[in-house]
């Protein structure tokens, strides 16, 4: 009958059909599923120690490598390379490195249409042909447009039509006519009607019921406490007269955007009460009287809670859906919406889950899969090595005492190279240091931070060497290395062998644009044009904003390095110094001229840097220099003549005759 229609079909003629009834308890069925508008909400957080602490001058191999340190293979089911990021940024979060495998809907399975998700993807299809359904209404509908709200019952069925067979065709075969099953004729096959045994075609089973509880988000608030509002979560699961309550188990989630991540378990017979209900509750905070609260929320959950809002998904539906009992292994992700019954067709929230089932007898034998994404990110090791510098504009009249200094933004302190002295224009400052970054986890235990975003900010800067002030910019830029942690996270999943695991490079420019260490292991490196944080305008006290500056004709310096990432079991087994120090993968001491030194402990040093000191010193005051060492040549002719004279050596110089 059509939409509306009071009552439950009548019956038909065995000549016409015949029908196998299921009855089914009536309840409120949220129909009405909108797109998810966002997934975002709140991440849980992961302790790390600070990101670049020091463990000495360099690491060694400390234990077994790769179990703690590297991704199980059982989550590196699918090739990496080829998936499509579902996130609602686009980036690898630990839900996505988890559950990439299990589909995201955004939207109830059994309303995901051909026309949304195509004949592979869609639902709704194949739930259909496992049941006919006929929603029972009481007395005429008054409203319409809450059709579901109105519904107290649903009748479940299987309709099936058959034909009389003709005459003609039974005598000639000698038998009498046969009503054949009209869905098999279109099939090309003649199944005649037999007395249908409901118990065969549909056998009662005992079933657990597996509800992974991921997330809900966009959750109507249930409570203002001192001026914020917020809910206290907790998750009910309803079938029939077995229910599950989250509290037993876990703590209350307090958040608008409750994560949950946990999976629920609940008995059931199959077919028989097959509307699971997920509540999503909210526990009253009764604030220093919340031990009251405890005692009295025994006598009911009505005291203490309050619902904010349910879903029901259909058991049977699905149970008797081969394709989705048998034949899908990694079971959809679905969005559904979260409605109020005393406030029917309003959306208060939405709630993501995975359902799953499996006979009870197979239950310890399949269990259930772990869905806590906390501890799910990869350890990484990042090391830059700042390689030279070239024209670096002078802030000292026409030198610089140059050092460098790098930060991975959100991940630690700021780390920098040592000074590089007396630096001119027309030469390179010159380093070969190495930093090394640990403690960083792929993807970010809270990418809703945007500061954890994988950016590395590079400053160069002008010290005061030897007297005390503080130090002057020269230029710094940020380079952005999310695609690096990306791909060394995707070639490195599921290997738990350091010798399998793969260093991943920052790309050079030229593939031949290589640099080597002592043991001559060679380091892709790439040039990078950095500006002043002001603006890229002039060396010294000019207007750093000037309209239409060009960052490529007036940057400030040019610096060449190298960045790696690697898992942090690669790292260990493969130590490196820090700096230029000796130790493994040792670089090559860069080829300064003399720097400043001690001239206790390194008298040759302290020479060679006095001596070249004082020719730069004749290099940039040439003109002058060269008079001064007239004027102390003549002195020191005088001196000596009149010392010569005196000691009668030479004739005495008679001036005034």
């Amino acid at each position: 009958g059509e939409s509306g229609n009071v009552g439950s079909p009548g019956p038909g003629s065995a000549a016409n059909g015949t029908k196998e009834t299921m009855g089914d308890d009536g309840s409120q069925s949220a129909r009405s599923m909108s797109r998810a508008d966002s997934m975002a909400g709140d991440q849980p957080d992961a302790d790390m120690m600070e990101a670049g602490d020091e463990q000495g001058e360099y690491e060694e191999a400390d234990g077994k490598i790769g179990d703690a340190d590297a991704i199980g293979g059982e989550d590196d089911e699918l090739p990496d390379r080829k998936e499509v990021v579902d996130t609602a940024d686009g980036k690898p979060n630990p839900e996505w490195l988890l559950l990439r495998a299990h589909r995201l809907y955004d939207c109830p399975l059994e309303e995901s249409t051909i026309q949304a998700y195509g004949k592979t993807g869609a639902w709704e299809p194949r739930f259909a042909d496992a049941f006919d359904e006929v929603p029972l209404y009481r007395g005429t509908i008054r409203n319409f447009k809450q059709l579901d709200a109105e519904c107290v019952g649903i009748l479940k069925c299987k309709v099936k039509l058959f034909r009389l067979e003709d005459l003609a065709v039974a005598e000639a075969r000698g038998d009498e006519q046969r009503y054949l099953d009209m869905a098999e004729i279109k099939r090309g096959k003649e199944v005649p009607y037999a007395v249908p045994d409901v118990n065969e075609n549909f056998p009662q089973q005992n079933v657990e019921i597996r509800i992974y509880l991921l997330k809900a988000f966009q959750v109507t608030p249930s409570q203002v406490v001192d001026g914020i509002a917020q809910s206290n979560n907790w998750v009910r699961l309803s079938l029939g007269q077995e229910d599950w309550d989250w509290r037993k188990y876990y703590d209350c989630v307090t958040s608008l955007n409750p994560h949950f991540y946990r999976c629920g378990k609940i008995q059931a017979k199959l077919p028989g009460a097959g509307r699971l209900h997920v509540q999503l509750m909210h526990e009253q905070d009764w604030g220093p009287a919340n031990a009251v609260r405890d005692v009295v929320g025994g006598l009911g959950d009505s005291l203490t809670s309050t619902m904010i809002g349910e879903t029901v998904v259909d058991l049977e539906d699905r149970w008797f859906c081969e394709e989705w009992k048998s034949k899908t292994v990694h079971k959809p992700r679905e969005t559904r919406e979260l409605t109020d019954p005393k406030n029917p067709g309003i959306s208060v929230g939405k709630f993501m889950m995975i359902v799953d089932a499996v006979l009870k007898v197979d239950a310890e034998d399949s269990p259930e899969k772990d869905v806590n994404i906390a501890g799910r990110q990869m350890p990484l090791e990042m090391r830059l090595i700042v390689w030279n510098l070239r024209n670096i504009s002078p802030k000292d009249g026409y030198t610089s005492n140059v050092k460098v200094t790098s930060q991975l933004l959100g991940w630690g302190r700021v780390k920098e190279t040592d000074q590089d002295i007396g630096v001119k224009q027309t030469r390179n400052a010159m380093f070969n240091y190495r930093i090394k970054f640990k403690g960083i986890k792929y993807p970010s235990p809270d990418p809703t931070v945007p500061a954890k975003d994988y950016m590395m900010r590079i400053a160069v800067w002008h010290t005061s060497f030897p007297l005390p002030g503080p130090d002057v910019s020269i230029a710094e830029g940020i380079l952005p290395l999310q695609p690096l942690f990306q791909e060394c996270m995707q070639r490195n999943l599921g290997k738990t062998s350091a010798d399998d695991m793969e260093i991943v490079d920052l790309e050079p420019d030229n593939p031949k644009d290589k640099e080597a260490d002592e043991e001559g292991t060679k380091y892709p490196f790439r040039w990078f044009k950095l500006c002043h944080p002001g603006g890229p305008g002039c060396k010294v006290h000019k207007d750093f904003r000037p309209a239409g500056y060009d960052f490529v004709k007036n940057y400030q310096a040019e610096i060449q390095i190298t960045c790696q990432v690697m898992p942090r079991a690669k790292a260990r087994a493969i130590p490196a110094s820090l700096g230029f120090k000796s130790g493994p993968s040792k670089l090559v001491d860069p080829n300064r001229p003399p720097q400043p030194t001690n001239p206790i402990f390194n008298p040759e040093g302290c020479k060679q840097y006095i001596i070249y000191t004082c020719k730069e010193a004749i290099n940039r005051k040439k003109p002058c220099c060269c008079c001064l060492c007239c004027i102390i040549l003549v002195v020191l002719v005088i001196v000596g003549y009149f010392y010569l004279a005196q000691i009668g050596i030479l004739p005495p110089l008679n001036l005034f005759g």
